[in-house]
This record gives structure tokens, C-alpha cells and sequence, in this order.
């Protein structure tokens, strides 16, 4: 039985992610759980109040990493899978086996132009292999190239081979989503094991370079019987050497927020996405390898929380709702205000 005193009743709780009380085997970390000694009781409410997270992370995401585009033999043929090719950049966590170099791996990008730097490496004859990336299509020559104009602040890309015509594939192509699915892109056979690369549907890297649309929106200059799979402002296939215009801005932020959730708030919130127990949605207000720092700027108090306290676990979550992927090197820390009700304080 555990009797209530002053102790039991803190109006602040830190907690940090290097106290975790669980042992895990697993390479980083994306939730912590911290257990006390002296359990927290009769507790009405509860608020995150300030928080610290690193963000120790590359600027696209591990999962983002294949950008997906059609190769035609003429400029009205139908995209489908027997021409969809790719440019893919290896994780940064990749390591090669002694004597492999045919990979281009991820790494914080100084810009969109650095960003352009890394794809177009990753699309020379030795920036991938076509064992292990059946979709790519520069093992003789370069297929396609990217470029960046800091005039009109987007990227572009142009194909390269003579003879063929270029069309953007769209971030919920079907044909795209297939090839997600199938699991085709590996990374390598290390050790024996082959190592998958690593993807998410509908998230692809044409969106962090601007080309964000779907494959199934028509275009913006007014022509209603175009081909929606060719997913760029024309909705059109472009001939060699002619840049492919893109209809947004790069994204190089890996994730404009940091979802927290919390084992002691359950039945409190509600996301949109169906997600529960979210202790708040922290704004990622911080450069690569910087600190990102939330402070709650009003009180808004979560009333269903448990009225016996003995551990607290937090789970950290990104804008696709993915595992925040923190190394063990990095620090989080998160004060939580409790509430116990005039009537209960001791």
C-alpha cells in the first residue's frame, strides 16, 4: 500500500532519456521509461512543460531516400513498371563490406544545392549497382542529372540519354507503391544477410526536391487529357536534355514536429491520424545537430492520469508517424507539471 506525503505529490518531474530503466539490445532509441522510487499519487492532471530533444538526425529521412522517375521510349508512351527507374541514396547508418564502392550514402546537406551534389554522385556509373538496385539506369552512363537554381529556389531534373523522354513518377503512383511493396532496393549482402533498403509508402524522396505531386492530379496549365502519371506541371514527358520543372520548394527539414506520447495520458488526446496518448506535438525549431527546445506557452492541462505513478515511458514519434530515430549519444529531457487538486494537497 503506498501512503501519500509530500513526496508523493512533486508539482515538477524531470525526466531524462539516459535514466531509462529498460535494458534494450536495439540500436538507438525512440521511447524511454523512467521508474521511481517513490511513486507519484494523486495525481488530478498533467502537462509537459519544457523539453529538449536533439536533432541528431540527417536532413531526409532514412526511409525517403529513393527518387522515382520514368524512362519512355516516346513522349506519349504510358508509364508503367517496365519503365520506372530510380535514384537512390544509401542510409547514412550504411557500412560497406571491405572493397565495395558502388554506393552513395546519405549525410546532412548544407543546402538544396549540396542536396543536388549527393544525387547527382548517386547518379554516375559507380554511385549504385544495379545488383542491388534493379530500377537504377546509369551503370553505363548517367541517366539523369539534378540541378538547383538559386534564382527560382527549386530543383530540377533532366534526363540525359539520347533518344528517350523523362516524366517525374508521383509520390502515390501505384506503380511506385508496387515496387515499395516488393522490396526490390537492398542495400547489401553483408555478413550473409541482405539488408533491405529501407521505404515507406508515400513518402518518397520526390517530395523532399519538390516534386510533390500524387500521379493522379491533373495539371495546372489546362490541358484535361493529359496523362496524370506524368506528375509534373505539364503533366507531359520531356526529351533529353530538358530540365523537368517541379511544382514546389525543397524540403529539407527531416520533420517539422516531434510527436510525444506517454504512458500516463492515455484517453487524454486525440490525433487526426486515429493516434492516442499524445502528451503534446513539440515544433521542430532546431538546425541539423542542433537542440530543438519547447517551452509550453499556455496550461492545458490532461485530466486522465492514473492516481498511482510508478513509472512514466515516453514515445517519440516523427511527421509520418514513424520512430523518432535517436542515437544512444543523444539526450532527451522533458519536465512534466502535475496537479493534485486542493483538496488532496499535502
Amino acid at each position: 500500500m503506498s501512503y501519500k506525503s509530500r513526496v508523493n505529490q512533486p508539482e515538477r518531474v524531470f525526466l531524462n532519456s539516459s535514466d531509462d530503466s529498460a535494458n534494450t539490445n536495439t540500436f538507438g532509441f525512440n521511447s524511454f521509461k523512467c521508474t521511481f522510487d517513490t511513486p507519484v499519487l494523486g495525481a488530478k492532471r498533467t502537462q509537459l512543460l519544457r523539453a529538449t530533444i536533439p536533432n541528431a538526425f540527417p536532413n531526409i529521412p532514412e526511409w525517403s531516400l529513393v527518387f522515382w522517375y520514368y524512362q519512355l521510349p516516346t513522349a506519349t508512351t504510358a508509364p508503367s513498371a517496365t519503365y520506372l527507374k530510380s535514384v537512390r541514396l544509401y542510409p547514412s547508418t550504411f557500412v560497406p563490406a571491405s572493397g565495395f564502392t558502388q554506393y552513395t550514402q546519405n549525410r546532412n546537406v548544407t543546402g538544396p544545392a549540396d542536396l543536388c551534389t549527393l544525387l547527382n554522385a548517386a547518379s554516375a556509373t559507380t554511385g549504385d549497382s544495379a545488383t542491388y538496385n534493379p530500377f537504377w539506369a546509369s551503370a553505363v552512363a548517367p541517366d539523369v542529372s539534378f540541378a538547383y537554381s538559386s534564382t527560382t529556389n527549386k530543383i530540377t531534373m533532366t534526363g540525359l540519354t539520347s533518344g528517350k523522354y523523362y516524366a517525374i513518377a508521383g509520390w502515390d503512383d501505384l506503380i511506385v507503391d508496387a515496387a515499395v511493396a516488393g522490396q526490390t532496393i537492398v542495400q547489401y549482402n553483408f555478413g550473409g544477410t541482405t539488408t533491405v533498403q529501407p521505404l515507406l509508402q508515400g513518402y518518397t524522396m520526390n517530395q523532399r526536391l519538390g516534386y510533390a505531386m500524387s500521379g493522379y492530379q491533373l495539371n495546372s496549365q489546362g490541358n484535361t487529357t493529359a496523362n496524370t502519371l506524368y506528375a509534373n506541371l505539364t503533366n507531359s514527358a520531356f526529351a533529353q536534355n530538358v530540365a523537368i520543372p517541379s511544382d514546389s520548394w525543397p524540403n529539407l527539414v527531416y520533420s517539422q514536429c516531434f510527436y510525444m506520447y506517454a504512458n500516463i495520458v492515455s484517453g487524454s488526446s486525440l490525433g487526426s491520424g486515429g493516434q492516442h496518448n499524445l502528451l503534446t506535438v513539440m515544433p521542430n525549431n532546431a538546425a541539423p545537430l542542433a537542440v530543438a527546445q519547447y517551452v509550453a506557452a499556455t496550461i492545458n492541462w490532461l485530466t486522465k492520469v492514473p492516481d498511482n505513478i510508478h513509472e512514466i515511458e515516453i514515445f517519440i514519434r516523427d511527421d509520418a508517424n514513424q520512430p523518432l530515430p535517436l542515437p544512444d549519444n543523444a539526450q532527451v529531457n522533458l519536465e512534466l507539471g502535475f496537479w493534485y487538486g486542493e483538496e488532496n494537497k499535502m
